[in-house]
């Protein structure tokens, strides 16, 4: 088990202590079911003796609104001046499934600004992040299971029912339902969360068969008309621009696993989704087996993240000059799909 060192596990039972402590809980901007899973089993804990807010830096996703306390989420976008104000007066923050500054999106300065003691609780490699403490490992399935770890070692007690659907939510959103980036400690873990009467068929249902049908639309479109895939080499691309996205109304989440699906195709070691979101064009890669899809992501579109699950962003190209650019560096590391591909 990852735990996190005495002196983080010091603090934080001091602070739990103190009633008066403000903590503020901060998951990455578009956040996906881990951070948000994490976030949520953390207020969950924290909320039994302290005063604590959730803010995230963009729209919270509609797939996870039925968690119980999700509409206790600050919007950044939309309540501005209020999450500056809680961010600047917090005695501590938390920042979960994220280790660089610029993934907590437009509250990144106010953060910084901060007096707040800082802990960052995150999986993914190579943190950056300027805080006070670190609970950091690549060698875990999800942040939440750092979580997990994290809660058992200061109070494992307050372990409840509502903690550990949160956790399991954020488990198994980012293993895609225990498919990948899983340890001999994930399933040990969620033996655990088991004891708990976490109802798994119920979350199941909740995160998966809980779609829109214009989400549903919107995928059939996806997969239909706006995927091609570079034979040569086994990669697929799906690109989606905001025009499309509007057509289909899109929501926050909507395009949640989207990337994943082209690796069900025979032959195809590698997939990218390209979307047009605001000022700037997002990517998500994933690939099979031995490929480090997230090298191309961190050389290229900066960003990074694990080996078979990245994301990136382009924010200088438009979409079309976009997709050219990722074709062009597809076919110059063509090899490492051809020759490690299982």
């Amino acid at each position: 088990m990852k735990i996190p060192n005495q002196d983080t596990v010091q603090f934080v039972r001091e602070t739990r202590q103190d009633k008066d402590k403000k903590i503020v809980i901060v998951p990455h901007v578009n956040p996906d079911g881990d951070a948000i899973g994490s976030a949520m089993a953390l207020y969950y804990f924290f909320s039994k003796q302290n005063t604590v807010t959730l803010i995230t830096p963009s729209d919270f996703p509609d797939f996870l609104n039925w968690l119980p306390s999700s509409n206790q989420f600050i919007n950044y976008k939309k309540h501005q001046k209020t999450s500056e104000e809680l961010i600047a007066s917090a005695d501590f923050i938390i920042i979960v499934d994220h280790n660089a500054p610029d993934r907590s999106g437009d509250l990144e300065q106010g953060i910084a600004r901060s007096e707040a003691k800082k802990l960052m609780i995150d999986h993914h490699p190579e943190p950056s992040y300027p805080t006070d403490f670190k609970i950091s490992s690549i060698e875990v399935s999800s942040t939440a299971e750092l979580v997990y770890n994290f809660i058992s070692e200061i109070e494992k007690s307050s372990l409840d029912t509502l903690i550990a659907s949160a956790i399991y939510v954020g488990i198994m959103t980012d293993t895609g339902n225990f498919m990948h980036n899983i340890h001999a400690q994930t399933f040990e873990t969620v033996s655990q969360l088991m004891k708990y009467n976490i109802d798994r068929e119920y979350i199941y249902n909740q995160v998966f068969n809980n779609y829109s049908l214009d989400r549903m639309r919107l995928l059939g479109y996806t997969l239909s008309d706006k995927m091609e895939i570079l034979d040569h080499c086994g990669v697929a691309i799906l690109s989606l621009n905001k025009q499309e996205l509007e057509t289909f109304k899109y929501q926050t989440g909507d395009t949640e696993g989207f990337v994943n699906m082209p690796l069900a195709i025979k032959g195809v070691h590698a997939s990218v989704l390209v979307m047009e979101r605001d000022n700037e064009i997002k990517l998500s890669f994933r690939s099979k087996g031995d490929i480090a899809i997230n090298t191309l992501a961190k050389q290229y579109f900066n960003g990074g993240g694990h080996k078979n699950a990245a994301g990136g962003s382009e924010k200088k190209l438009d979409m079309e000059a976009t997709v050219r650019f990722l074709k062009e560096v597809i076919l110059k590391h063509s090899d490492i799909f051809i020759n490690k591909a299982k």
